[in-house]
Parts: C-alpha cells; structure tokens; sequence
C-alpha cells in the first residue's frame, strides 16, 4: 500500500513513511508554519479556506471525508499546532524511564484463582471506571455478580447519560444498550437496584431500556427495584439545549447538569412525588420551571425558536418536543408521567433502596456497586472538575450515594480501563488523544465521514507508531490516499474509531470517541485514590497492531511561551510531568504532549477469545510476550495490580491472568 501510494500521480507527501523526509521535504514540511507554505502539495492558507464554523450554508460546507481533510483550516491550524510543538521539543533528551525494560511473565488463570478470594473477604463491591467512561464495566460487573456471596447489584447515583452495553448469555448472545438498569439484570437470581441518588427520564427509561428486556423476554420485575429517584423532566432536557445553544454537539442534551441543579436547589421532581398530592407536585414542578422560561428570557428566544432548533437535533426526543408546544406545561408533565409510571403495569416496582442496602450488609450479604461514568469524569475530580459529570460517580461517590454505613463495610474497588484504543466522549483536555478532544466535534465528524476516508487500518496504525521518537514525542506527518490528504493523528483517530474490534461510538451520543494511548500518568493518580485492583478490558485489540504506545509523562509546552501554575506549582514549556508526581488541572494539561514508550502488539499469537490461536492453547499456560511487556509496564509506571484482561466482546471473554 505504501508503494502504491507514493506511485501515485498526486502531489508527493512530504513525509510518507514513518516520518522520513528529504532534507528539502524537511523545510517546506515545516514551513506550514506560516501562510502560503505548502505541504504535500497543499497550499497553507491563514482563513482563505473553508472554513466549517463559517455562516455558510450547508451545500457549502465539507461533507464526508473533506471535514477531515488538509483543505479545510481547522485542519490545517491542528497540523500547524503539531509542528510548532514538535519543533519547540523535538531536542528535548529521552527520560531515563523510557529505557524500563519489562522481564514479567503473566499466565492465564482462573476466576476462583483471581477474583474469587478477593470477593469472599469483602462485603462491598465497586466496579468504577478507571478513565473517561465507556471503559467496558459491565463485563466485570457481570463476572463478580455471578459470585454465589453477591445478593444485589445497584446503580447509586447518574442518569441515563451512562451508557454501557452488555451481551446477554449464549446462544442467543442478545445485546443490550443500558443507561440506568445494572448490567447484573442479565445474571439470573440477582437482585437489581436503581438508588435515589439516581436522575430518571421515565419515559426514556422505559422506551429504550425497559423494552429491550420485555421484546427479549427477560424478567425483571421480582428482581429490579427503583428508588426514589429524582426525575428528569422535558424541561431539563431544554435547559440544556439551551445551555449548549451554539454547540449542541458538546452535550449529550440528557438535561443531566439541569437536573442535579434542580436538585441542589432542592427543587423539582422525585419518584414519591408522583403518587401523592398532584397539588404538590405541581407546585414543586412549577417552582423549578422558572428556571426554564428564564433562561429564554436570557437568551432572547421564543418558544417557537427553540421548538426549531430542538426538532433538528435528533437527540431531542418526542416527548420533549411535546412540552414546548404544550400550554399547560405543569399538567403535560404530570400526565406523561402518570401514563409512563404511575399507570403503567410494566414500570419496575418501587423500594427504599438505600434501607435494602443496609439489610443486606446486616444479614451477612455482599451489594455490588455498578459505576457510571468513571473517576476523571465525577464532578469531584478536581483535574477535570469542568468538563465531568453532575455526579460523584468515583468509588468514594458511589460509596457515599449508597448511603450504607462505610464503618461496617468491607470494601473492594475493581477499577475497569481499557486499552488499546482508550477512549473518552465529551469535551476537555486530553493529553494522550490521536486528536484533540473537541475535534470530531468542531468538523462535525461522524461514522459514515470516517468510512469515506478509506483508510487502511494496517498501514496508518503501522505508520503512526513509527512516528514515535527516541524521547517519546509523536513526530507530525501527513497520511494520504486516494481521497485526500489528512493529518497523521486524524486519520488514526478515525481508523481506531471504525476499526471492526474498536467501534468507539458513545453509547448514548452515538458521537466518535476520541482515542490514543494508554493513560500511565492519570492511571497513577487513579490508584493512589481507589487501590490497585483493575481490570483492562478489549486487550485483544492488540490482535492487530504492530505496535502500541504507551503515555509514561507529560511534557508542557505551551505555543505562547506562558507559564501556567497550578496547586503552587509552576509550569514553564518543557516542564515534564511524571506517574506519580502531582497532576496538573486541565488547562494546563490542555497544553500537555505524550511521552510515548512503545510496545509491540501480538498480531502473530492474538488471543480473542474465539481465534483458532486462542482455542488451540494450552489452558494455563504463559501469555504471550507482548501481552507479558504491556501489562509488566502499566504494572510498573502505575502500582496497578491487573487481575484480567477482555479479549472479546461476550460477558464470559475474560483471561484472568497470575505473574509467573
């Protein structure tokens, strides 16, 4: 492909493989620093491109794989962003621990070997997310669910823009899209719990959840009790519509910061409301409605303004179409939710939840806590405080929302990742991403853009890592084929998201996913607050890789030349944060670059779980190497302790793994 690539006739990339260029390619390649320089036969322009954000209409805007593309200026401003970094840093020396040798040895074990004995001593179980969300929790949540010691599995807290999916048992291996049902719903003879600290759409719950397991067949209503939750109503969803007025893509527009406002203000709706005085509830609701109509006031906008630009948005659904339209908005919600709850047969039954959690720590069981969301992404995460959730969705959150008594509590965190291809939704810095975090947003980027890139997994991801330098630092490049010129890191991004094993779509957005390396520096910081255990899901990914990477620092540069400070430290360009060292907060690591130690995948000896390879082993026996060198490395940068690693999409294609 490579070949094939530099015969053709278009203009000559300056860079092709592995980042090799002439000295000549060298000068113009870095010359897309300024206005009028060309690269791989593109001319570099300051605003003279298309430009998406642009009040053009939409015949004028890119489609497909242009979004992408080095004729766009957003695209170009990213690749001139690389250069100026690269070039600020390139001299930088290589860190003495890029030179770790990994000597660790792991061998395939057993559930009762590994997870088992860690079960038994403990009485609580959390099973948050370790980075960003969409981690893979539900597998694990699954395997400690089937414990024969585990009575009951709870969400405590979040709302249903949580979004994990789980497959069912074989044959049939049904899949399914939860938001706020536990993933332990699937595992027969658990109890399942939906806690008060939880926000509810009871429409949507019941339209997108609780129907996949009617249409299946699956029983749930001895078995999933819901608290009194606080619920999300048509109006909450607006807000945050509104709130998002001119980047509605930035919000998964589930009303989530709305709502927990509405509950910190000690207004809106809970559960109980809605089967006890309609008065009050009403009162209560139309207490909370001022915010709505002040919000249009504020933004100047009427009704009919905002039922326009809600109908084109299609994550805004038709019950919430419906209360813009509606004259008596107090009553329109009332009644939408007696005919989804209060009225309907196949709402799950009600519970004081929090007091069933004590009961069942009381009388000698053991309460599995699902996590939503993960550690970076919980409104307590000081780094990421403004880009997260409304909730506390760590392991002490979770523990909190609970509202067990933590002094008569046992408690074992499994912190779940997932690698290759970490992911993370939403906006934000991320110092590890292929791209920047709010790219796919800003060029409007979706699955069928990527497709029409037609990029060859193969050599884009064999490409990039050769990109990778002797002291860590991803040198920029241009990737090109047949349907355009694109920035190294986009088309990488793009490949990971559509590649057949990765598929990272958000659950609940169905936005890409932004991915890139393995986290060690923020996998550090997680396991000094939630403990070692951890398990990595999608390692079998690594099937099909040559190489991987690895983010053992950050080096801060930033393109002004400021120094930054955060919690009394000092941040000047250059400035190299380690695992372990105190972790800067996200305007800072905004500026931050990866420190990359490479790894090599497995491609030879791939362990999904259904491969002629994998079904061919000897049971017990040693992994293989690559898979030995990643796992020694993240063991060794971060003071995680991996219990097992996915290798397959089934709830059962877990390998749980013992150092040799």
């Amino acid at each position: 492909m490579l070949s094939r690539l530099a015969r053709q006739q278009r203009p000559r990339l300056a860079v092709t493989h592995a980042g090799a260029a002439t000295s000549h390619d060298h000068d113009t390649f870095y010359g897309v620093m300024a206005a009028g320089a060309v690269v791989a036969g593109i001319v570099i322009t300051n605003n003279n491109s298309t430009n998406t954000n642009s009040p053009a209409s939409c015949a004028e805007r890119p489609q497909g794989a242009m979004k992408m593309s080095l004729t766009q200026s957003e695209n170009q401003d990213l690749l001139r962003s690389r250069f100026t970094a690269y070039e600020a840093l390139k001299d930088v020396p290589a860190i003495p621990e890029l030179s770790y040798k990994p000597t660790k040895k792991y061998r395939e074990s057993t559930k009762a070997e590994v997870l088992d004995p860690l079960i038994d001593k403990s009485s609580c179980l959390l099973v948050p997310g370790a980075y960003f969300g969409d981690e893979g929790k539900g597998k694990t949540v699954d395997a400690v669910a089937q414990h024969e010691g585990v009575n009951v599995v709870a969400r405590v807290n979040s709302g249903e823009n949580a979004g994990h999916t789980v497959f069912g048992p074989a044959p049939e291996c049904h899949k399914y899209d939860f938001h706020l049902c536990p993933s332990g719903l699937l595992t027969p003879g658990k109890i399942n719990m939906i806690g008060p600290e939880c926000v509810m759409d009871p429409v949507s719950f019941m339209q997108r959840e609780i129907t996949q397991l009617v249409k299946t067949n699956v029983e749930y209503k001895d078995r999933l009790f819901v608290g009194d939750v606080h619920l999300v109503c048509p109006h909450h969803k607006l807000l945050d519509l509104m709130g998002s007025w001119n980047a509605p893509n930035k919000s998964t527009l589930q009303g989530m910061g709305p709502v927990h406002a509405s509950k910190a203000r000690r207004r809106g709706l809970r559960l109980d409301h809605l089967y006890n005085s309609r008065e009050d509830a009403k009162k209560q609701l139309e207490a909370d409605l001022v915010e709505y109509y002040g919000m249009l006031k504020v933004l100047n906008i009427s009704e009919q303004e905002l039922y326009r630009k809600a109908v084109e948005n299609s994550k805004i659904q038709p019950h919430v179409l419906a209360f813009v339209l509606a004259e008596n908005k107090s009553e329109y919600v009332l009644d939408l939710f007696d005919k989804w709850v209060v009225n309907n047969p196949e709402f799950p039954p009600r519970a004081d939840v929090s007091h069933l959690l004590r009961e069942t720590i009381r009388t000698g069981g053991k309460v599995l806590l699902e996590g939503p969301q993960s550690f970076w992404l919980s409104n307590a995460a000081e780094k990421f405080w403004d880009s997260g959730t409304s909730a506390n969705t760590g392991a002490a959150g979770m523990l909190a929302a609970s509202r067990m008594n933590v002094a008569e509590l046992e408690s074992l965190v499994i912190n779940i990742h997932k690698t290759p291809g970490s992911s993370r939704v939403g906006g934000g810095a991320n110092p590890c991403a292929f791209v920047p975090q709010n790219y796919f947003n800003d060029v409007n980027g979706t699955k069928e853009d990527f497709d029409k890139m037609g990029l060859d997994w193969r050599e884009v991801s064999s490409t990039y890592f050769q990109l990778v330098q002797p002291n860590g630092l991803v040198k920029p490049a241009v990737y090109s084929n047949d349907t355009g010129d694109y920035d190294m890191g986009v088309a990488m991004a793009a490949a990971s998201c559509v590649h057949p094993t990765h598929r990272e779509f958000g659950v609940t957005s169905g936005r890409p996913r932004v991915v890139g390396f393995f986290d060690c520096v923020m996998q550090a910081e997680l396991i000094s607050n939630q403990g070692p255990y951890t398990s990595i899901s999608a390692f079998d990914r690594g099937d099909d890789y040559d190489e991987y990477g690895l983010c053992i620092a950050y080096i801060y540069h930033h393109p002004e030349g400021k120094t930054m400070y955060s919690n009394g430290r000092e941040f000047k360009s250059g400035t190299i944060i380690k695992c372990g060292e105190q972790l800067p907060t996200q305007p800072i690591m905004a500026h931050c670059q990866p420190i990359i130690k490479k790894v090599s995948g497995w491609r030879d000896t791939p362990i999904f779980a259904r491969s002629k390879e994998w079904q061919g082993r000897v049971k017990g026996g040693e992994l293989p190497g690559p898979v030995c060198e990643i796992l020694d490395t993240i063991e060794y940068f971060t003071g995680t302790k991996v219990l097992s690693i996915g290798n397959g999409p089934r709830g059962d294609d877990i390998i749980y793994i013992r150092e040799v």
